[in-house]
């Protein structure tokens, strides 16, 4: 939990006054803090940490209540899935007639079926459809699905992209190396060096370098994996760079993957291969599709599919678990997509119309404020970026503002507005333009406590 110490008796008025507020409001939550301190060796992955601890009681619509009864608006959208906002009815319903029937069974129900096909009428991209129980544990599966069929042992991924955490995933570039080819190491310890070196390949970002190092290495490369619009630098102008990316994977027969976990179902219902008009070889999904329910998909091409089942005399991969396909998940997942498409022609241009007002007052606020700052939006989903320059990449990212970047969100959270700790936010169908009202206005107020306190 955050606490006064002697450094903070230096802080400026807002912000000391921030910190006593939240500290005086949140006594259930530093209980259960200090408890749970003693018993859990990770409580959740660092990169979404609040900066000051609390917890989630229960949830509606646009908002998060915590242990002690106050009431937050919800930017952090599950980290991701709920489009629709949180404890939706369509989702509700069909859980809670799944939950009468049973939970989990083991053996396959029709929900597997029935979710599959909402999943491929959604995209051309897509001819059959395999279910696991993370995004993370989709893009392993894809991974390997991908080096099977192909024969190959390479992976390309890009700089700054996110891909879950499995080992071939954990890669990250080297700060050091040069932009346009970079070299990649391990993301945290534990992962050997060779799979940086020998199995993965770093491709630079929006660079059409990145084309030139695939017809390089199209030999040995199974796959280039992107997501089309990337949670650390959330933007819709990538057309171009992705056509360019399925020309030249086609040129060198190269499957192409896009990474929708977090996209799929949120930039529109046919996720970025809808709304880029692209095809790519293979989709993976999580998030949105299972309503709130942990899942992984691995969807694509026939001829990439038919590695989990060794049809056509394809080689095939191992690949399973006990919980994939669960009846539960399958229902959530059901309610969610078959509203989302029932309702498509209202839900995505609100999203784009709300994320986008929010971008451009907020962009305003800060151009007229002289405040280094901007909110670099791809529909519903944002990224408040500190620093004056301009962000082609996660390389162009000042991480100078770091401190400034972490009282932010401290004085955000003060203004009873929750953006987890990787500041990838996230507004949903159940945020009325009022509670967007609501948003811009605590984003405002956080700006000027921070250059009242001296920080800006």
């Amino acid at each position: 939990m955050t606490g006064i110490t002697s450094h903070q008796k230096n802080l400026g008025e807002n912000s000391l006054a921030v910190r006593n507020k939240l500290i005086e409001r949140t006594a259930n939550s530093e209980k259960i803090a200090t408890k749970g301190q003693a018993v859990l060796a990770q409580e959740i992955v660092q990169t979404v940490d609040l900066p000051h601890q609390i917890y989630i009681d229960s949830a509606e619509g646009p908002y998060l209540t915590d242990l002690d009864g106050n009431q937050y608006i919800d930017l952090t959208g599950g980290f991701g899935p709920n489009v629709l906002g949180n404890k939706p009815e369509a989702v509700e319903t069909a859980l809670s007639a799944q939950i009468k029937k049973g939970w989990h069974y083991g053996i396959p129900s029709d929900g597997q079926a029935h979710l599959a096909q909402l999943i491929k009428d959604s995209s051309p991209s897509v001819d059959e459809v395999m279910f696991c129980n993370s995004g993370s544990e989709a893009t392993m599966f894809a991974f390997r699905a991908a080096r099977a069929v192909t024969g190959k042992r390479v992976i390309a991924l890009f700089d700054g992209s996110y891909h879950g955490i499995h080992d071939y995933a954990l890669i990250r570039a080297d700060s050091g190396s040069d932009r346009s080819t970079p070299s990649s190491i391990p993301l945290g310890a534990g992962i050997p060096d060779e799979v940086s070196k020998d199995l993965m390949l770093m491709l630079p970002y929006r660079d059409e370098n990145a084309f030139e190092i695939i017809r390089q290495y199209k030999n040995d490369l199974a796959m280039v994996v992107i997501e089309p619009v990337q949670s650390s630098n959330p933007r819709l102008d990538n057309k171009e760079f992705l056509n360019g990316l399925r020309e030249v994977c086609s040129e060198c027969d190269v499957l192409l993957m896009f990474d929708e976990v977090i996209t799929g179902f949120r930039i529109e219902y046919g996720g970025c291969q809808e709304y880029y008009s692209i095809k790519p070889d293979v989709i993976t999904y999580g998030k949105a599709v299972g309503g709130g329910m942990p899942i992984g998909v691995v969807a694509g091409s026939k001829k990439v599919m038919n590695s989990f089942s060794g049809a056509e005399n394809t080689p095939a991969i191992f690949a399973g678990g006990t919980f994939n396909g669960n009846p539960l998940t399958m229902a959530g997942g059901i309610g969610a997509l078959e509203y989302l498409r029932d309702n498509k022609e209202k839900i995505y241009p609100y999203l784009h119309k709300q994320g986008d007002r929010l971008a451009k007052e907020i962009n305003e606020f800060c151009s007229m404020n002289n405040i280094p700052a901007k909110l670099m939006n791809a529909g519903s989903m944002m990224h408040l970026i500190f620093g004056g320059e301009v962000v082609e990449s996660s390389r162009d990212i000042d991480r100078s503002y770091y401190k400034l970047e972490k009282e932010f969100y401290l004085h955000l959270l003060g203004h009873n507005v929750i953006v987890p700790g990787i500041h990838l936010a996230f507004i949903s169908y159940a945020h009325t333009p009022e509670v967007i009202d609501d948003v811009i206005t605590a984003f405002k107020n956080t700006f000027e406590d921070l250059r009242n306190d001296g920080y800006l």
